[in-house]
């Protein structure tokens, strides 16, 4: 076992000797005895180099967990005594294999480094490797959290998280780079005033390089363009301007199942299948399958045209829901906002009309969003990994150790 450890770690094998080919399980751990014999070229007080032995020092050193035991390395390190000064001197043990100071073995780091990386809770990962939680807290508190204020990205892509309780305010704050998907900062306060104050640290030249902001609809991040980034667009998320579309259908189907019966037939097929008068009606499938529900053989494409049948605002809502996601989908930007300016209150409840009618408020976001290659995904799929590791890490207390472990999950 030692043999390959070398090999690995790049050891000289005429400084080391093994007593044992394989650990020695000693109670409830593994041992490997070695001796290190690694000699001086001079006297680090009087620099002649003439020794004789004296000795050695014990060092332990932790390993890879080994047949599910701890598995400790347990160097006598030979200890050396000159023969001019007198004065005894003990070789240092290499950097490759433990770091001074320290009892955990570079392996043992790799592998800790790896679980910190990984959706896994710390106590967990510390059971797993037979190691204490402190391991984990002690890398982690090695890791630098200075931001560098010298880089912005083209196109910042910006959201915002539920993060730990000491955070300065409700929602925490991520940015990253629209093209490479990396990580740009992890704020603890997502509000206007904090944000201003920290990108305003970045050099006027390298704010200047920013020339598109990717963003949900939150109104208080456009402000962010006036005074930080003079040179940058407004792109709006496609995926939220659907959602906006799909939500304000949602709850006009909502309304008007609420006429019904409650024990109607009506009423439990808008409950019950509301997900087919979402999806893109040339989609349907003609298929037919049985329905329980409706007692009767039935397809995807009827489906949608008996429930949207059950009351004419739901039909003309629908309607207007298709054509929308239609050009929406096609990118015609002139063809979805000409729907939304022949929306009529006279037909369609004033809730729902609004709701599509404040998309024209960012129609030129929205139209770079159409014709732009750039969205939120890239933010979007790393608050669900930040979503995962806060659940199978039991929450944080801390956000600097939340952000350090967001940074290597990154």
């Amino acid at each position: 076992m030692f043999d390959s450890i070398m090999k690995e770690l790049f050891l000289q094998a005429q400084d080391w000797e093994s007593e044992t080919l394989m650990p020695l399980k000693k109670g409830k751990r593994y041992e490997l005895k070695v001796t290190y014999k690694a000699t001086f070229k001079a006297c680090p007080h009087c620099h002649k180099s003439k020794f004789h032995k004296h000795g050695t020092m014990p060092r332990k050193v932790q390993l890879t967990e080994y047949l599910g035991f701890p598995c400790f390395l347990i160097i006598a390190i030979q200890r050396y005594k000159c023969c001019f000064c007198g004065k005894v001197s003990t070789p240092e043990l290499p950097e490759s294999l433990v770091s001074k100071g320290t009892k955990d073995s570079v392996l043992l780091k790799k592998e800790i480094i790896l679980k910190l990386k990984s959706k896994q809770s710390i106590s967990e990962a510390a059971r797993d490797l037979k190691v204490s939680p402190y391991s984990f807290y002690r890398l982690l508190n090695q890791m630098p959290t200075k931001d560098h204020f010298s880089f912005l990205p083209e196109v910042l892509c910006i959201d915002e998280f539920k993060a730990t309780g000491d955070c300065k305010g409700k929602m925490a704050f991520i940015a990253m780079d629209g093209q490479t998907h990396k990580l740009v900062s992890l704020l603890d306060d997502r509000r206007l005033e904090h944000l201003v104050t920290y990108f305003l640290k970045f050099p006027r030249q390298v704010r200047l390089k920013v020339k598109m902001l990717v963003m949900d609809m939150n109104a208080n991040y456009g402000a962010l363009i006036k005074r930080c980034f003079p040179n940058a667009q407004l792109v709006t998320d496609r995926f939220h301007v659907v959602q906006q579309l799909t939500r304000a259908f949602n709850q006009l189907r909502v309304q008007e199942m609420k006429q019904f019966d409650t024990h109607s037939p009506q009423y439990r097929h808008l409950k019950y299948y509301w997900n087919y008068l979402l999806k893109n009606f040339d989609d349907c499938s003609e298929n037919r399958f049985y329905s329980r529900s409706l007692r009767q053989w039935t397809s995807s494409h009827d489906l949608v045209l008996q429930l949207k049948a059950y009351t004419p605002v739901l039909d003309e809502a629908w309607e207007v829901l298709q054509a929308a996601l239609t050009a929406f989908r096609k990118h015609d930007d002139q063809k979805f906002f000409e729907i939304i300016d022949e929306l009529k209150e006279e037909l369609l409840p004033e809730t729902f009309v609004k709701k599509f009618q404040f998309l024209a408020s960012k129609k030129a976001s929205i139209r770079l969003a159409l014709h732009t290659p750039y969205s939120n995904g890239c933010v979007e799929g790393m608050n669900n990994k930040i979503k995962a590791l806060k659940r199978v890490a039991f929450g944080f207390r801390r956000f600097s150790n939340f952000k350090k472990r967001i940074i290597l999950m990154n």
